[in-house]
């Protein structure tokens, strides 16, 4: 009887542990709770006016002036404040924050997708981290007419628990002007293993931050040196302009379903440190291509591996959206860096105002005198096998 009390109260105990790690379940890709602000806070959704006191937005805590707008509200001025997706969004004032505890997987790096849209005329900014990592992206350059971008950084989880946070780190004199932010999304991102035939990880950009399927804008990568926690995996964006994600149900992309399209100019530019032998011969090849997004031409990328540098230019052609591109180079280092930027500030021809330029896909590094050399002892094997077959007979 003692025996079976016993059996029965370590399954209880069990159970209890059991149902207490169950109910941590980790973030799943996608919205974060309440990540699009449609859902009615207890007291409804505010009014017009703007509230000096803290706006209850479920589960989010706030703090300093954060306001709920809605789409088609307007402020002084007669201004229409612009909600990227849906009928809310939040706007935070001069110094104000809003953050919510997400559950992760300690060690692992997760991108965080979101939109933003700026006020005012002036210089907005929104802040974003994850402490200690922390990320300030500059809404000040719009890259299309809609208003509005979507954005992805990145952040490695320390603990099982992350405090995501969002604050306006400007002070403007207007208490009507700052960051609107809308669709906070949340994906766990995974490093694909390097193939034995390619020096260059995610070479097709298919690992990479969260996209709503909806949304025709890409996803912009801003400013990240650290190719560790990258949003997107192995690669680097080095330059002070963003680049653009972009994915194939919206944009011709040469190879997969996902690719880079360099919209910044030389001011966007990609690169990832590859694993090189010294002294020996190497090729980089990639395709270039248009996007078909009525991106004015001509397109051209300028393509760096380790010491050389080589312009190309997208040649259209009727059959194809895209065209293979290669720079040959010698290896100096153990490790080999390759960067592309775009040699032009293109728009689109329809409203000549939004960011584009080429696209970058399918990125390859490999050894370049391995095959002949192959070539060269199949070719000598079988010259001997000839001759001592000759003499032999």
């Amino acid at each position: 009887m003692a025996e079976s009390w016993s059996r029965s109260k370590w399954v209880f105990v069990f159970v209890l542990v059991f149902a207490h790690f169950s109910s941590l379940s980790l973030a799943e890709d996608g919205l974060v709770a309440n990540g699009d602000f449609e859902t009615r806070p207890s007291n409804g959704f505010p009014s017009d006016s703007i509230s000096d006191g803290p706006t209850e937005i479920p589960s989010w805590r706030t703090n300093g002036t954060v306001e709920l707008v809605s789409a088609g509200e307007k402020v002084s001025g007669g201004m229409l404040l612009i909600v990227p997706r849906g009928t809310h969004a939040v706007r935070l004032g001069n110094d104000a924050e809003i953050s919510q505890e997400v559950t992760v997987e300690k060690g692992s790096t997760y991108a965080i997708t979101f939109s933003a849209a700026r006020t005012c005329a002036q210089l907005e900014s929104l802040n974003v981290s994850v402490p200690p990592a922390s990320q300030t992206v500059d809404l000040q350059t719009l890259y299309n007419v809609q208003g509005w971008d979507p954005y992805s950084i990145s952040f490695e989880a320390e603990e099982d628990k992350a405090r995501l946070v969002f604050r306006n780190p400007g002070m403007e004199d207007d208490p009507e002007c700052g960051p609107i932010i809308d669709d906070i999304a949340i994906k766990k991102l995974v490093t694909p293993d390097k193939p034995k035939d390619n020096a260059v990880v995610n070479s097709g950009f298919e690992f990479g931050p969260w996209m709503f399927q909806n949304v025709s804008l890409g996803v912009l990568l801003p400013t990240n040196l650290d190719e560790e926690t990258s949003p997107l995996p192995g690669w680097m964006v080095e330059s002070n302009r963003a680049v653009r994600y972009i994915d194939s149900n919206h944009y011709a992309v040469p190879e997969g379903k996902r690719a880079v399209e360099l919209v910044s100019g030389k001011e966007g530019i990609i690169s990832q440190m590859v694993e090189t032998t010294p002294n020996k011969l190497y090729s980089l090849t990639f395709s270039l291509g248009h996007a078909r997004d009525k991106c004015k031409e001509p397109l051209a990328v300028m393509a760096f591996a380790g010491d050389q540098a080589q312009n190309f230019h997208y040649t259209p052609d009727s059959n194809s959206t895209f065209q293979v591109a290669s720079v040959n180079f010698t290896a100096k280092a153990e490790r080999t860096r390759i960067a592309f930027y775009s040699v032009y500030y293109n728009t689109r021809t329809d409203d000549m105002s939004s960011l584009c330029g080429p696209v970058v896909d399918d990125v390859r590094v490999w050894f370049s005198g391995s095959s002949r050399t192959e070539v060269r002892i199949l070719l000598g094997l079988g010259l001997a096998l000839w001759v001592y077959l000759l003499f032999l007979v």
